[in-house]
């Protein structure tokens, strides 16, 4: 699972319009993509039912970056400099050769010396593409129980699993880890969803809103965390837990136009709260950041439900 051998038997298929295709492949399951896609659910669709959605990427995610920077495997090009990759520099030597040659073996020592020490850090393994689109994909599928969506999931997956083996951003083992480590925590968080009657029960408590507290029993650990990860999620379930504290929810407008300007605009503050965090936040205490990164999103996600409300682009029903 970790050599490059399959690498090369898909680089093989070397045509230009294989690579156009795996590198829209790869960027689909971006960050960007990945935030408009559970955006638009939640402020377009079903409220709730996104929140979950958006819960359940932004937990992968946590863990998914945790994972990398705890395991610090490297990826196919630190390795073997004979792959074909345009977006990461190609170490000095090439280790093709100490690669381990059984299935089931990891790498020598001796590589991880050479490729911790070095100046890149890839952070191989689990493949984040992977383990993000399960997040979503299969999210949807068991929150909405749509067979389309589950057909469309898993093609999703599988392609982006061989796009990023393809471009040798990843060795197989790499998105086996993603799919296995999304799954996981996918299906943690859907039982924990049935178990505590988040979308039908009629009345909010301590049990039913625990997928929107739980991320807060994270912040002694945000040291270890992404903090704009944590810090976002925060805030947008401090400001869901606003609305449903007082057994309200969100009823977007049958208006197809109003929904799809809700939806952007509420996409469109999100990002601006990423900006802001990445650019206006100073660099110091953790703990000061992922306050202040929470603040502004509960922010601007709790201004933006209210002015739209008063458009009469939404409305709370309790």
């Amino acid at each position: 699972m970790f050599n490059t051998n399959f690498n090369h038997f898909l680089q093989q298929f070397d045509y230009s319009w294989l690579k156009f295709i795996a590198e829209l492949i790869s960027t689909l399951g971006t960050i960007p993509f990945i935030l408009i896609i559970v955006f638009a659910i939640a402020f377009g669709l079903h409220f709730k039912r996104g929140i979950v959605i958006i819960n359940i990427v932004a937990w992968t995610a946590l863990f998914t970056i945790f994972a990398k920077q705890q395991v610090d495997f490297p990826r196919p090009i630190d390795v073997d400099i004979t792959l074909q990759s345009d977006d990461y520099n190609k170490i000095h030597a090439n280790l093709k050769d100490k690669l381990p040659a059984e299935f089931t073996a990891t790498f020598s020592d001796e590589i991880l010396e050479i490729t911790r020490n070095d100046a890149e850090k890839n952070f191989g393994f689990p493949s984040g593409h992977t383990s993000i689109q399960v997040a979503l994909w299969l999210g949807m599928f068991f929150i909405f129980r749509k067979r389309w969506i589950l057909f469309a999931g898993t093609v999703a997956v599988l392609l982006t699993m061989f796009s990023r083996i393809y471009l040798a951003h990843h060795f197989l083992g790499d998105t086996i880890g993603g799919f296995v480590l999304g799954s996981i925590i996918l299906s943690l968080l859907i039982l924990l969803v049935q178990k505590s009657h988040f979308l039908k029960a009629p009345i909010a408590d301590f049990k039913t809103l625990s997928l929107l507290w739980l991320p807060f029993l994270a912040i002694p650990f945000a040291s270890y965390l992404s903090v704009a990860t944590l810090g976002s999620l925060l805030g947008i379930n401090l400001a869901t837990l606003f609305i449903v504290l007082q057994g309200n929810t969100l009823i977007f407008s049958t208006n197809t136009f109003k929904r799809i300007v809700t939806a952007a605009a509420m996409i469109s503050i999100v990002f601006l709260g990423f900006y802001i965090s990445n650019r206006v936040i100073p660099t110091g205490n953790v703990f000061i950041k992922l306050l202040t990164i929470m603040s502004i999103f509960f922010i601007l996600i709790r201004g933006g439900i209210l002015i739209a409300k008063q458009l009469n682009f939404i409305k709370y029903k309790v």
